[in-house]
């Protein structure tokens, strides 16, 4: 009779345990662009090869623009902050070739401090006048605007392939 009791008990412990644990997820509200728009939006490449030249830089720039370093992931190349709890930005870099990298940044804000609803933020200029130029200054380089055609997505480039060189591109 013991056994059966306590064995019930830990049951109902457990099953309790595990749907306490399961915190809400917070929502997320996308954007209404299309992938390949958002891409060319969250994109820039700059004429260097030195990845960690541009990851040391993304580092200082989210600091200097008083971002708070949430999680640091050099193999991947990918540098996460967030901004008085209201604004989180991911940014990586990426080589496109041996003398030029890509730099993708996304945000996501949460007006008013909510914590389960989250907009992606689909504005153009808000990636270009509060990363990617204060970014370029850090690495003194210009920040090119990419093509639709030229952003690749990790998956199109095989392990160690570089992508092809197109020197007709827009400045930004």
């Amino acid at each position: 009779m013991i056994k059966s009791t306590t064995r019930r008990f830990l049951l109902v412990a457990a099953i309790l345990l595990a749907s306490a644990c399961a915190a809400e997820q917070p929502e997320l509200i996308l954007s209404e662009k299309s992938a390949v728009e958002l891409r060319s939006i969250q994109s820039r490449a700059f004429e260097t090869g030195d990845k960690r030249k541009i990851y040391r830089a993304m580092i200082s720039t989210f600091q200097d623009l008083g971002y708070t370093i949430s999680k640091v992931e050099p193999a991947a190349g990918t540098v996460s902050a967030t901004k008085l709890a209201v604004l989180r930005m991911t940014a990586t870099v990426y080589p496109q070739s041996e003398m030029r990298s890509i730099v993708r940044v996304n945000a996501i804000i949460r007006p008013n401090f909510q914590i389960v609803t989250g907009h992606q933020v689909d504005a153009p200029e808000f990636y270009q006048q509060r990363f990617f130029e204060p970014l370029s200054k850090a690495l003194f380089l210009t920040a090119l605007q990419l093509e639709d055609a030229e952003v690749p997505t990790k998956s199109d480039l095989p392990k160690g392939a570089k992508a092809s060189k197109n020197d007709d591109h827009k400045k930004q």
